[in-house]
């Protein structure tokens, strides 16, 4: 997510005036002018409107540092140390006047012990290195796990053996870059969302730039049944999806609106939209099929089905909800895979109340897994989660074009043992 994140921003997103992004941007830009003022001003200003932003509370840090409020900079670094994240502060220069305060010791070596926690164990690989895959999903009638490709258009199909096959071929029934992808094993059908956008596809014609469809295939034939375009002059990108009785409501990232496939009339509206809000992307349901989950740049949205009524999950402020790829629920909570956070990526596990509008507990179930190189989704099976734990998403450069074959590895599948479904 964070690669991808960061393409949109820089290339298909237009920021308006005084939001934090924006502030934030500025704010580095007056560091650069040495214009001390100006930096602290807007690194406050945009920690200010966004608390919940990692990025922004180390920045407004440096800032407070940089005109001598050393105290406030250190309670700010002891918030990033208690949510788990590790900056290597005691090596960073800008902190250099808090190297010898022995809170500053105390919340770095915090920092590192919490920062690192490997806990899953080896699933399956995939040789096929450049698949640069955003989705999975695991179809439990034929027991087939199936994988997404953002650079080759593709569908894989891998057997619990881990042998994989092609499900659909490069490009073939027209798919785009393959994200989102879920079974519905109740009708026999994989549904996939697709873009063609930056990063950019092995093959893509210049004037498909900024399409956007969700594919709908026959899991026994192999064939598509049918593909979802909206008929307007919008760019979307249609992220991520969950089956709700045989409905789909998939994220659109770049409109900050999740739309719904109606199962009985198959056509495709507007289900709800965010005007204050950025990026949503993993979406999930309640058992009950109640509610819907979503994760945003500010943190999970619960939305009432029924009524669109939405409220924001409450958390205690040890936690962030932010920078969240994959969604799921599990029990009594939510897994989460939390690739851009912070500088670590983590699969996370949130406990909820009974009202599940907030969040009573956060638990890191692994992070900073040598092997994560942009964790992005993964799919539970029984009591075990598996997740993509490379997709590579960071293997291209500005322009969104994919770097040299020897700088990619091959995919790797991890899997979780999870506590047991009530």
């Amino acid at each position: 997510m964070r690669t991808l994140f960061l393409f949109l921003f820089a290339c298909t997103v237009s920021v308006p005036a005084q939001n934090p992004f924006e502030a934030h941007y500025l704010s580095k830009q007056r560091l650069q002018e040495k214009d001390t003022a100006g930096y602290f001003y807007l690194a406050e200003q945009a920690y200010t409107l966004a608390p919940f932003s990692i990025e922004f509370t180390l920045n407004y840090a440096r800032a407070c540092v940089a005109i001598g409020k050393q105290i406030r900079a250190t309670n700010l670094l002891q918030t990033i140390a208690d949510i788990g994240f590790d900056y290597g502060l005691e090596s960073d220069s800008t902190f250099s006047l808090l190297w010898k305060q022995s809170k500053f010791k105390q919340l770095a070596a915090k920092a590192k012990q919490n920062s690192s926690l490997i806990s899953s164990n080896y699933a399956f690989s995939l040789k096929e290195k450049d698949l640069v895959p955003k989705g999975i999903t695991y179809d439990p009638r034929q027991q087939k796990f199936y994988v997404s490709s953002i650079y080759k258009r593709k569908i894989v199909g891998i057997n619990l053996d881990g042998t994989s096959f092609e499900f659909a071929g490069e490009a073939q029934d027209g798919l785009y870059s393959t994200l989102g992808m879920k079974v519905d094993a109740a009708r026999n059908h994989l549904w996939v969302t697709g873009i063609l956008n930056t990063p950019r596809p092995k093959s893509m014609n210049q004037g498909d730039f900024g399409k956007s469809a969700v594919f709908q295939y026959d899991l026994e034939t192999r064939k598509l049944i049918k593909k979802y375009v909206l008929n307007d002059t919008l760019v979307h990108i249609f992220n991520d999806l969950v089956i709700v009785n045989g409905s789909v409501y998939v994220t659109d990232s770049e409109n900050g609106s999740i739309y719904r496939i109606n199962k009985e009339t198959e056509t495709f509206t507007l289900f709800y939209h965010w005007d204050w809000m950025y990026y949503p992307n993993g979406i999930t349901v309640s058992p009950d099929q109640q509610y819907l989950f979503t994760a945003h740049w500010a943190g999970i949205s619960r939305i009432t089905i029924a009524d669109t009524q939405s409220v924001m999950l409450q958390s205690k402020p040890t936690t962030t909800l932010t920078g969240i790829d994959g969604l799921y629920f599990q029990k009594n909570g939510l897994i989460a895979v939390q690739n851009s956070a912070g500088p670590q990526s983590r699969i996370m596990q949130f406990e909820l109340n009974k009202q599940m509008d907030g969040v009573t507990k956060a638990t890191v179930l692994e992070s900073q897994n040598p092997l994560y190189n942009v964790p992005t989704t993964g799919t539970i099976v029984d009591d075990e989660f598996y997740f993509i734990a490379n997709s590579q998403l960071q293997n291209f450069d500005k322009q969104g074009n994919i770097f040299p074959a020897e700088k990619f590895q091959q995919t790797y599948i991890l899997k979780l043992k999870l506590t047991p479904k009530e």
